[in-house]
């Protein structure tokens, strides 16, 4: 059986560059891996999901991969670099166009807009869309999913006895969709297409966008949805889920159905490696009301942001202690240590209290604990009996029904990183990118050197750790010289005229805000002089 990987790509505003360098970099690579394997040591890519830019470029890819393999075949003209490096300019995004309105968003999102469209619906300009190429690296279905944020939020309800309802609302959102040779058409990509630009608007940037959602597309029972349609305003989806890790293992169990982990996979890309943002310097003596606010924010968006990695880690924990245990009790069995007709009794009757009367759901589980533990069933048979197996299998799948853990998987994840001081658009919350294309070529390169260093390490993807193949035939093509003055590039390091600009239009947002707060003419020519302008000044190093 191939290497199905599920492929996770977090928020990174303007650094949508870095991980753009990193994904060219490993889908070349396996396309020259797999040209020369047999099919069971093929790698394929079967799951996408993204946040924010993450989003907008797994939504590209799950299409190029499926039908457009040329697209992505060029070190500097695939589909990932003209969207994040060539086409995306300061000067467009500062110019609204025609019918955007100010109030809404500092940055053009009709140009957001135009460039989703001509990388996502250029292919259906004609009646008849281009013969599919299928890129070497892409599994023949791959499911795509996006990290939303829902303004509006959904309702979920609960019965309370005797007769009482506990209602929450829910903004966390998101949305799947699986591709195939049948989806090569313009009525399945649109609407994948809006919910990828809803999910990279990042707040005050790029408006707010509406999209129609399905009953059908939420599969809780709770769910208040009165009608079959509704339209929600969403905005960045990175705002609860920033690295939704736990959407592509929703999406893996879709595939695998919690068998054949062994030759799953997932890679996590995005441009900063995960640190500490605790604040040891906050305490009660200057906790006043800005510090506490500052404070409270971090702690309640880092929270929303790190919620997959941490619940990953929990149900990792959870299942090495499980197969702990369980080797522990086979050392057991086979030593005499413990006899197994009592612990064959004791299944024989919790079995049927975690299963139900319906034998179907136990047999499943020992035929997927069989596999699992392949190998320590075949030596417990060997140095008892087969009977004895049996036992084991029963007793550690009443363990893991016990411990909710039948429908859990350990998380094998790798990543490719990079860090602040060695890029160049990281400044002003990753905007700095898009103030020049020198920049976003700088931030591509140094993806796709991350991205080399990581495939050509022993202990990576595809080194030789466990049983994934060694990679073949990788010959990596040729990166630019990276220019390392501008790693760790700062804002007081970017042209005076570019920054003067970005001030241009900050103040006017700013001074559009107060109109629309009705402030006198007078009021607000003073608080733009003496504190608006001022601030912006400040933070951009004017």
């Amino acid at each position: 059986m191939a290497i199905r990987l599920a492929i996770t790509v977090a928020g990174a505003v303007s650094l949508g560059s870095y991980e753009a360098g990193v994904l060219y970099e490993l889908l070349d690579a396996i396309a020259q891996h797999n040209a020369s394997v047999t099919d069971e040591n093929k790698i394929v890519v079967d799951v996408v999901t993204g946040a924010s830019a993450g989003g907008m470029s797994v939504t590209v890819l799950a299409q190029k991969l499926l039908f457009e393999a040329d697209s992505l075949a060029d070190p500097y003209n695939n589909v990932l670099y003209r969207a994040w490096v060539r086409d995306i300019q300061l000067q467009g995004l500062l110019a609204l166009q025609h019918g955007e309105d100010p109030t809404h968003s500092v940055l053009s999102s009709n140009l957001v807009e135009t460039l989703s469209k001509k990388y996502l619906c250029q292919r259906y300009s004609t009646h008849i869309p281009p013969t599919p190429v299928r890129h070497p690296a892409s599994a023949d279905q791959i499911r795509l999913g996006l990290a939303l944020s829902n303004l509006n939020g959904i309702d979920y309800s609960h019965k309370m006895r005797p007769n009482q309802t506990f209602t929450y609302t829910r903004f966390e959102d998101q949305l799947s969709a699986m591709a195939d040779p049948t989806s090569d058409a313009l009525s399945f990509w649109e609407p994948l297409r809006n919910a990828a630009v809803s999910c990279g608007a990042f707040p005050f940037a790029f408006r707010v966008k509406d999209l129609v959602r399905r009953r059908s597309e939420y599969d809780s029972p709770d769910i208040d949805f009165p009608s079959p349609f509704e339209t929600f305003a969403y905005t960045d989806g990175g705002v609860f889920q920033n690295e939704p890790l736990g959407l592509a293992k929703n999406l893996v169990d879709e595939i695998d159905h919690h068998l054949d982990t062994e030759s799953r996979f997932y890679l996590f890309i995005a441009p900063h490696a995960k640190k500490s943002t605790a604040h040891a310097d906050f305490n009660a003596a200057n906790a006043d009301y800005r510090a506490t606010a500052v404070q409270l924010f971090n702690a309640v968006y880092g929270q929303a942001a790190f919620q997959d990695w941490i619940q990953a880690e929990q149900v990792n924990e959870l299942l090495a202690t499980f197969n702990s245990r369980a080797l522990e009790l086979k050392d057991a069995l086979e030593s005499n240590r413990i006899q197994s007709a009592p612990l064959q009794d004791a299944a024989d009757a919790l079995l049927p209290l975690l299963f139900g009367v319906e034998s179907a759901g136990a047999e499943t589980g020992r035929q997927r604990l069989r596999r699992q533990f392949q190998k320590e069933f075949d030596d417990l048979a060997r140095a008892t009996s087969p009977h004895v197996g049996d036992t084991w299998i029963d007793s550690i799948l009443v363990l893991e029904t016990a411990a909710g853990l039948g429908e859990r998987d350990e998380m094998v994840i790798y990543g490719i990183t990079a860090k602040a001081e060695e890029l160049a658009g990281s400044g002003l919350d990753a905007f700095v990118g898009f103030c020049a294309q020198e920049y976003r070529d700088h931030d591509y390169d140094v993806g796709r050197t991350k991205a080399r260093e990581f495939l050509q390490n022993s202990s990576g993807l595809l080194g030789t750790e466990g049983n994934l193949p060694v990679l073949q035939n990788y010959v990596p093509k040729p990166v630019r010289p990276i220019d390392a003055k501008l790693d760790g590039l700062t804002l007081a390091d970017v042209p005076r005229e570019l920054r003067e600009t970005i001030k241009g239009r900050l103040s006017d947002r700013a001074n559009d805000l107060l109109k629309e707060l009705n402030m006198p003419w007078a009021e607000r020519g003073l608080v733009m002089t003496f504190f608006i302008n001022k601030q912006i000044a400040k933070m951009l190093n004017l």
